[in-house]
């Protein structure tokens, strides 16, 4: 059986506890690397490009953030232990890692961490659930009298990720249908939770509901920011909040 490619990894620092730092859905490693560069004199920074994304070949057709965790514990040292920084997508990965591998973690930080469900008013319910029947129904008229109706449906109603999301298709449906409410509560690590207070993909109220989940987590809202810029004018806020929240952790 052929090995599973290995990731593409950048490095930013020679010493100090690791960071390892994951992107979000559409970026690659440099996603990250204004806010990781913050800590180039004091951390090893290993900056990853996901599978799929930059220079990192996608694994399996539909591979789970659980799965995404699975390989990167195979692809880290045995003997290191480290603190995992993801935005958005990564940090359901981040979430899933240290769930999963809480001996091989000594703290994790979601930047805008997705991987909860919001709250949906009931007219969007209904629409949502509108749209999946028109959704399944072309499928199966596609299925039975070779219509071309699905492809029509996504070129209306897809979003932007998922119309550009190619053979990882399978696996952004994966990850925006998940709920890592069980996981949330299993992480026993330090957590910080950093969220823009005006991001719209990934809302403050998911940032505040893992704060409840989580067992040692401390909730952060940034005033100004949305889901995007709070990688790149926010940067300095981030790096004081990690810094700060470093200093804390006995083995960071």
């Amino acid at each position: 059986m052929k090995s599973p490619a290995p990731w593409h990894v950048e490095t930013i620092g020679s010493t100090g506890t690791p960071l390892v730092w994951l992107h979000g859905w559409g970026y690659d490693h440099k996603g990250l690397g204004r806010i990781a560069a913050l800590f180039e004199a004091r951390n090893i920074n290993q900056l990853y490009d996901l599978p799929g994304f930059g220079q990192t070949p996608m694994m399996h057709e539909g591979a789970s953030t659980s799965d995404y965790a699975d390989r990167l514990v195979e692809l880290s040292p045995k003997d290191q232990k480290s603190v995992l920084i993801g935005h958005s997508y990564g940090g359901r990965i981040a979430v899933q890692y240290a769930a999963k591998y809480p001996d091989r973690v000594s703290a994790i930080v979601l930047i805008a961490g997705a991987g909860l469900q919001r709250k949906r008013s009931l007219s969007f319910k209904i629409k949502a659930s509108y749209l999946r029947m028109i959704g399944r129904l072309a499928r199966l008229s596609d299925r039975i009298v070779k219509t071309n109706l699905r492809e029509a449906y996504t070129a209306r109603f897809g979003s932007a990720d998922y119309k550009n999301a190619g053979p990882l298709r399978a696996t952004l449906v994966s990850a925006v249908t998940e709920n890592l409410t069980a996981e949330a509560a299993n992480v026993k690590c330090p957590v910080l939770l950093i969220y823009g207070a005006e991001d719209t993909d990934a809302p403050p109220e998911i940032g505040k509901h893992y704060a409840k989940l989580m067992q040692k987590a401390r909730f952060v809202e940034l005033a100004g920011y949305d889901h995007h810029d709070i990688l790149q004018r926010g940067a300095y806020q981030c790096e004081a909040l990690i810094k700060s929240f470093l200093k804390e952790i006995p083995d960071a």
